[in-house]
């Protein structure tokens, strides 16, 4: 606040620069022959200098113009010269106000003036008004002593207007005459518990502070401090600085009586041991979280996870406050628990359709976390009993591509298994294990070869070493499982499977003493399931001849432009091409009817042919061409008798129409 003495006497040498700028002003307008006008230039110019630390210099120019206009009018009056004179000491009070000294090039001008003793009469009247417009604002605002001394000014310099000042009261009731030393009261308040106000006396607003200091630290422990210990350590210390600054505020003048002398041993003691108990107490409360969280890192090294998580709970419940990291710090470590503990849930009630990828989320996410060697120990065994499951599940199925799925799922647990955790107590069950799925898969094989197909194809790939000597029994058992399955199909109708496993079989296993039998089958197959279709009929063969005895001989001559196949079953079976006839064309209707009423042949000079010699017997026969833009093709039987001579031929032509 303010010195009383102060601002009357800056406010007079603001109405002495104020009149002085007024009159340059009127000279100026008057005319050169009215005085020094570079003088009055220069004073206008330092004015201008001055009055810019409170006003910009387009308010000036305008204030300018507006005093010469008022000064140079015709009729003008002493009432225009004060208040020109007041409007300046409205602009120049403020900068001195504010702590700027006059310059000393405007204070040499203002001491080289002279004026005249109606100007001087004009600086009285308008810092009359100015000093009596201070004194009201100042009673306004409550300071009486400024007002009283503001009040005196105007009455110094004539001003006739009279304002009522109250008679000074005490700053502070204290009837008792017991002081408040300013500094004890800032040390009592430093303590946060609005001890500084119950010095003072200030009942309601220690209640208040109080009131704040409890709703802060509620807000602060509901929205976990300790993630943002540098924000809070702020808002405590600016509170802290404010209740000081108050406090200390509060027992001074104006709000309290002046205190001299020492500051007083006692209260002082007893502010010093309050702060230290605050601070030692605060001190106490983080050691005493780091303790509890160290309990709780004991119980989660040993293994309890359920004491670890109930004392890391414990942690963040009432160690919120402590702004460091303990609380922090038990939100990210219990995590490693209550996961370990989600993950040995689902495999203790067999959900090892979610157990694995529960272990294996643990392993990743706290690859250096006090309890790895458990959760590798629970991975390896929710690995284990997946793949147990699965081969249970695929011992009770009857289809064969969804055995191999689900052995598939088993042995990549497997590979996981001993990968992962080689040397573990689960690593060493997997040969077992597999083992017995090599057994069960070979036993099918004899009873359901079909089936069996790709169980044994996939478990023949399998490229774990622990399935090393199962792989080869696979192997070794997968042609007799082809043969047979073909040979089943054969016989159940299922040409076209019967074909497929049986030509694996003969292009896989071409050593295998059954090649020649197998290939039979398939043409026996192949001959079925074209006489099963849509096809022509042959004609029966007519015996044109003798030949060797015990034989039966066969010329098939092909007089058409199509390449020919013949397969034939029966006491053997076996297939036969004949090449298209080159100079062979598709016969129209009159060739046919020349073929049967004596006119043209079938086959000749030149026209391919071969010869079979059979067993004889009864056969079903399948002649097609190789593609499909050849003519349909046919099936029948041919019955042949030992000793016998037969010609087929075989030509292309046009129906009727």
């Amino acid at each position: 606040m303010q010195s009383p003495i102060d601002g009357p006497a800056q406010l007079t040498v603001a109405a002495g620069i104020a009149h002085q700028m007024v009159l340059a002003v009127e000279r100026s307008s008057a005319g050169p022959a009215t005085g020094d006008s570079a003088a009055d230039g220069r004073l206008v110019i330092q004015v201008f200098a001055f009055a810019r630390h409170s006003v910009d210099i387009g308010s000036l120019d305008e204030m300018l113009i507006a005093t010469r206009d008022r000064l140079s009018r015709p009729g003008r009056s002493p009432a225009d010269r004060i208040q020109s004179t007041l409007d300046w000491i409205t602009v120049l009070y403020p900068v001195l106000r504010a702590g700027h000294p006059v310059p000393p090039q405007l204070a040499a001008l203002l001491a080289g003036l002279n004026p005249a003793a109606e100007a001087d009469a004009v600086r009285s009247a308008a810092l009359g008004e100015a000093a009596h417009r201070e004194a009201v604002a100042a009673l306004h605002r409550g300071y009486v002593e400024q007002a009283r001394a503001w009040q005196r000014l105007a009455r110094e310099n004539g001003h006739p207007a009279d304002l009522t000042v109250p008679a000074p009261q005490r700053p502070m009731v204290d009837l008792s005459g017991r002081h408040r030393d300013p500094r004890i009261a800032a040390l009592l308040n430093a303590s946060g518990l609005a001890a500084g106000y119950l010095y003072l006396g200030r009942w309601a607003r220690a209640a208040v502070t109080l009131a704040v200091t409890v709703l802060v630290v509620w807000f602060a422990a509901a929205h976990t401090a300790s993630k943002s210990p540098a924000l809070w350590s702020t808002v405590i210390a600016l509170g802290v600085a404010a209740a000081a600054y108050d406090a200390w505020r509060l027992a001074r003048p104006p709000h309290a009586m002046a205190t001299a002398g020492p500051v007083p041993r006692r209260p002082l003691a007893a502010a010093v041991a309050l702060l230290l108990l605050i601070v030692a107490g605060f001190v106490g409360y983080q050691v005493a979280g780091r303790s509890a969280l160290a309990d709780a890192h004991a119980a989660h090294a040993a293994g309890d996870c359920p004491a670890a998580l109930d004392r890391y709970a414990s942690v963040q419940a009432r160690y919120e406050l402590t702004l460091t990291s303990v609380t922090a710090t038990a939100r990210v470590d219990r995590h490693e628990c209550q996961d370990l503990l989600l993950a040995e849930t689902a495999l203790a009630r067999r959900n090892y359709s979610s157990a694995p990828g529960t272990f294996d989320a643990q392993v990743r996410r706290y690859p250096d976390g006090l309890l790895l060697a458990r959760a590798r120990t629970g991975r390896a065994e929710a690995y284990l009993q997946r793949g147990k499951q699965s081969l249970a599940q695929a011992a009770k199925e009857t289809d064969g591509a969804e055995i191999v799925d689900l052995q598939r799922r088993a042995v990549a647990d497997y590979t996981v298994i001993v990968t992962d955790h080689p040397g573990t107590t689960q690593a060493t069950a997997v040969p077992t294990d597999l083992d017995k799925t090599y057994a069960t898969a070979l036993a099918g094989a004899g009873t359901q070869p079909c089936t069996a197909i790709p169980v044994l194809t996939y478990l023949g790939s399998v490229s774990l070493e622990a399935a090393k000597a199962g792989v080869a029994r696979a192997r070794a058992a997968l042609p007799s499982a082809l043969y047979n399955c073909g040979l089943a199909e054969l016989a159940a109708t299922h040409y076209s499977s019967a074909i497929d496993h049986l030509t694996t079989f003969i292009t896989d296993y071409p050593r295998d003493s059954r090649v020649a039998k197998a290939r039979q089958k398939r043409i026996a197959a192949e001959v079925a399931k074209v006489g099963a279709g849509a096809t022509g009929d042959l004609a029966p063969l007519e015996r044109t001849g003798n030949g060797p005895s015990g034989t039966a001989t066969v010329q098939v001559v092909n007089d058409s432009p199509y390449a020919l196949e013949i397969l034939y079953s029966g006491p053997v079976a076996d297939q036969l091409t004949i090449p298209k006839c080159a100079t062979c064309t598709v016969r129209s209707a009159p060739s046919l009817l020349n073929r049967y009423f004596g006119g043209t042949t079938c086959g000749g000079a030149g026209v391919p042919s071969r010869t079979l010699r059979l067993k004889p017997g009864s056969y079903q026969v399948v002649v097609r061409t190789p593609t499909s833009s050849g003519p349909r093709p046919y099936s029948g039987s041919w019955k042949l008798a030992g000793g016998s001579r037969y010609d087929n031929c075989y030509y292309a032509s046009r129906a009727f129409g």
